[in-house]
């Protein structure tokens, strides 16, 4: 199963679901912003260490620069990644809001149907049906008899 896949969820699940990848997303984001100041704060002390001529605090702060370049750009990955998840995610959401929509309850429709229209009237097809089983004896009456129907 991939991440994407909602399909098999109710609507409610996969709300939830989708609103846990873009909070992750965001999260993402947050640490990503974080990561690129520390970053610059980083990088102004290596220009800071290279300015004063202390080639060992540079290349301390090079070596912490390096480190955080590297974790900026895993984060940069993971953000990008859940991007496109997300964005599929959300497709995905829509449909299953519009397919839920669809969905008929037969026996809630029904009862709605009653509700609205009253009880089938078993009266008026009563009626009917004894007047239509006289008018077929006295048609076969009349054929019996002999006289033309």
């Amino acid at each position: 199963m991939r991440d994407t896949d909602i399909d098999f969820m109710d609507f409610e699940s996969a709300r939830e679901y989708v609103l846990a990848f873009i909070t992750s997303l965001k999260k993402t984001q947050k640490q990503r912003a974080v990561a690129e100041q520390e970053l610059d704060h980083w990088r102004s002390r290596v220009a800071l260490a290279d300015s004063r001529g202390e080639p060992i605090l540079k290349r301390s702060a090079e070596q912490r620069v390096a480190e955080l370049e590297a974790h900026r750009h895993r984060l940069l990955q993971e953000e990008l990644d859940l991007k496109v998840k997300v964005d599929v995610l959300k497709e995905k959401l829509k449909t299953s809001k519009i397919r839920s929509s669809l969905r008929v309850d037969a026996e809630a429709l029904l009862a709605q149907m009653q509700m609205l229209v009253g009880e089938p009237d078993s009266l008026s097809e009563k009626l009917r049906d004894t007047e239509a089983a006289q008018a077929l004896k006295a048609l076969k009456e009349k054929m019996g008899t002999g006289e033309d129907p």
